[in-house]
């Protein structure tokens, strides 16, 4: 379960991203210290809480320094969306991942918390039954496959390198208007995928605080109105989580 008594040097990557933002904040809060690395310029009122870190994922060293004395790293950073495996996928998703855990394992880090996607489920029948964590991924495009990949490497960390992993499959957490819109059209129950700003800062943060994780892999969702797609029964038990935020609560926080 979780515990705030002790803060730690907490390094977010992507913090500048939409779920980044939340994270950060919600860390700071808690009294953590926070340094972020993005290629992205974070907005001015996060700088004055964080230490800010410059860089890309494809640049080891970069990367190494920005690792450098951190006891957790929170992994965000990624290309966020199906895209061409070759120029923008595996630039980000899997060399600059194979980065950032190569870092955490030379650097000795503590805790590691990768970010999957509830993407890599979407093969199964998640519209009339709720997904366990313990299923088999059903993949259906090769974003979702990168994070299969970051799921079965952290997973490979943790138990050659005694590493504590964390696996995050967040659910869907709109980063912008047109996404809003698109999830409201598409989707009969969108609150069945949703994941709010302050529900992703809550749950990020918990896996920073919690104790006696070697590896587990966790869905992160706010609270279904009415199907539960997805499992998050792991996280309550493991790491305290419990959403607070129902659809649409929280989809226009921090929209550019």
């Amino acid at each position: 379960m979780s515990n705030q008594s002790t803060p730690q040097h907490v390094l977010v990557t992507g913090a500048a991203g939409k779920i980044g933002r939340a994270v950060c904040r919600e860390l700071t809060s808690r009294g953590h210290v926070v340094r972020s690395f993005d290629r992205d310029v974070l907005p001015a009122g996060l700088k004055q809480n964080i230490e800010v870190v410059d860089g890309e994922l494809d640049d080891a060293e970069a990367v190494r320094r920005a690792v450098s004395g951190m006891d957790c790293i929170i992994h965000l950073a990624a290309y966020p969306d199906v895209a061409d495996f070759m120029t923008e996928l595996l630039p980000a998703n899997v060399i600059g991942l194979y980065h950032v855990l190569e870092a955490a394992r030379a650097e000795h880090v503590q805790r590691l918390v990768l970010t999957s996607s509830v993407q890599v489920t979407w093969g199964l029948n998640w519209h009339e039954r709720t997904i366990s964590v313990e299923e088999p991924p059903a993949p259906p495009n090769h974003y979702a496959v990168t994070k299969v990949l970051a799921e079965v490497w952290g997973r490979m960390y943790a138990q050659e390198y005694g590493m504590s992993v964390i696996v995050v499959r967040p659910g869907a957490c709109p980063r912008s208007q047109e996404q809003i819109d698109l999830i409201g059209k598409t989707f009969e129950d969108p609150s069945s995928i949703y994941l709010s700003p302050g529900d992703v800062g809550r749950f990020y943060a918990q896996c920073v605080e919690a104790k006696g994780i070697d590896f587990s892999i966790l869905f992160a969702m706010s609270k279904a109105m009415g199907h539960v797609a997805y499992d998050i029964e792991p996280a309550r038990q493991l790491i305290g989580y419990e959403p607070q935020d129902q659809w649409p609560v929280g989809c226009d926080v921090d929209l550019p």
